[in-house]
């Protein structure tokens, strides 16, 4: 597999660890209801599912800074960045997949001009 592909590979699976544990990490803050962050007690914060689940989203966050370090190693900055940041429908994608949270047409439809503009920033490889 050539240099450019692996690099493919590493910022499509950092796009996906990162974007995966933000929405843990969301889901465990919507779990106390909202605005009760603050008022969450240690006790019921640290029960095991939900500091699993913490470990899991941190975990998830770690291993896909380093993938995105790697990925840096094969591709452009300038052509790896713009990709990175079409993470915007991974998120709207995983968001409304998993949480539940409701994604308008006209929500879609901005993300897709976000994505035609990354396309256009993207250099030609």
């Amino acid at each position: 597999m050539s240099q450019f592909a692996v690099g493919n590979v590493y910022l499509l699976l950092s796009m996906t660890l990162a974007t995966g544990s933000q929405v843990l990490f969301k889901g465990l803050v919507d779990a106390y209801g909202e605005g009760s962050a603050a008022g969450v007690t240690l006790r019921e914060f640290l029960t095991t599912a939900t500091l699993l689940r913490g470990v899991l989203a941190g975990s998830m966050l770690v291993a896909g800074f380093a993938l995105w370090i790697l990925c840096l190693t094969k591709l452009e900055l300038s052509y790896a960045y713009p990709l990175a940041c079409s993470s915007v429908l991974l998120v709207a994608w995983f968001s409304a997949l998993f949480l539940g949270e409701p994604v308008s047409a006209r929500m879609w439809v901005g993300t897709l001009l976000v994505l035609g503009g990354l396309v256009l920033l993207t250099p030609r490889q």
